[in-house]
């Protein structure tokens, strides 16, 4: 799976952009603040239909402009398409081959991307929003199915919630079971994940370290017991949602739900996050990463595109030499931001191409 040729119409500050990346390894180099994040969120975007950074569409379309146009040929399986995303105020609009897509499955699985960014390396010690995200997006990309069943608890959510600020108990029964309902689609979609993902954890960690220290990742449900869960999902869930009636009332929204779950990462048998020492945690976070793209791999035949915004600030010699290592054993794709070359070793990257990036132009 390859990105063989990006165009851009007011994304952003890059105005226009037509940009033909190596098969391998890509560094975007330059100042900060001249674009080199928002090529990478373009690509993503282009996998997605979503910003990284959680961005409206309005902050996505260059000022001045009414609309902007991420435009990608991609290969995969050795057949080229044109895919597409038009940006406008009001919304998006997905095109295959210059055509409307009407169903976003025929999209998705275009282009497949993993992320990683400085942001992620926080995100041991950070808020679980950080940990959901993260788990949102890895699930989504292997399981299609899974941003209808997100989307669908979302819309749910939000109308309980509505209930719940105005008193309204009318409705709410109705409104409680179909919360339920989805909350468990979308809680077992994140299960099995990580299911497949902590049978990998373990062997890229034990590669990073070089030790023989144990990882764990585990999904924890807030509120609700997780062996009840276990034997009755549905019932367990309805049991929580009861017991928190009283703080649901008094904070007017809903308490219980994966709005509200959390991952737990561990190492040796404790937490991660309050034992674990700051290397400990990125070379956590980096065996995830290097899981994720392997589970990626295997569910579709095909690496997917690496994005890694600016990490060489955030990775110690060793564990950028970790990576790279990985890499060069992966035909995949690669697109580096680095604010200097020098902070990249382009010496040990086989087939590199590197792109100079100044006031959103590239110059190559």
């Amino acid at each position: 799976m390859k990105l063989i040729k990006l165009k851009l119409a007011s994304f952003r500050n890059l105005q226009n952009i037509e940009l033909v990346p190596g098969k391998k390894f890509n560094v975007f180099y330059g100042n900060n603040g001249q674009g080199k994040t928002n090529l990478l969120e373009s690509i993503y975007l282009l996998a997605t239909m979503k910003s990284f950074k959680q961005a409206k569409n309005v902050e996505l379309i260059a000022f001045g402009s009414e609309f902007a146009l991420v435009k990608g040929i991609v290969e995969r399986d050795r057949v080229s398409r044109e895919i597409a995303v038009l940006l406008e105020k009001q919304g998006k609009k997905a095109k295959i081959d210059a055509k409307l897509a009407t169903r976003l499955d025929d999209f998705f699985g275009s282009l497949n991307v993993v992320l990683f960014t400085p942001e992620e390396i926080t995100m041991v010690r950070g808020g679980p929003d950080l940990r959901r995200r993260y788990l949102d997006r890895a699930v989504f990309t292997c399981d299609l199915s899974y941003l209808a069943a997100f989307h669908d608890y979302s819309k749910i959510l939000k109308n309980r919630n509505a209930l719940l600020k105005v008193g309204d108990g009318s409705g709410m029964e109705v409104w409680t079971e179909q919360l339920i309902q989805a909350a468990q689609l979308v809680i077992e979609r994140r299960k099995a994940y990580l299911g497949e993902i902590g049978k990998l954890l373990q062997g890229f960690y034990s590669e990073i370290s070089g030790n023989d220290e144990t990882v764990q990742i585990e999904y924890r449900l807030h509120g609700v017991d997780e062996k009840a869960f276990a034997e009755n999902p549905s019932g367990a869930l309805a049991d929580a949602i009861k017991a928190h009636a009283a703080e649901e009332k008094r904070r007017q929204t809903t308490a219980i739900g994966p709005h509200r779950d959390d991952l737990y990462f561990g190492l040796n048998g404790r937490s991660a996050r309050h034992f674990a020492s700051q290397g400990q945690q990125r070379s956590f976070v980096l065996a995830l990463k290097m899981a994720e793209i392997e589970y990626i791999t295997r569910c579709f035949e095909a690496p997917p595109v690496l994005l890694l915004d600016d990490m060489t600030s955030e990775l110690d010699r060793e564990r950028n030499k970790n990576l790279m290592d990985f890499l060069k054993k992966r035909e995949m794709q690669v697109f580096i931001t680095t604010t200097s070359l020098s902070n990249v070793a382009i010496e040990e990257m086989d087939d590199n191409r590197t792109f100079r990036i100044k006031e959103g132009r590239i110059l190559e």
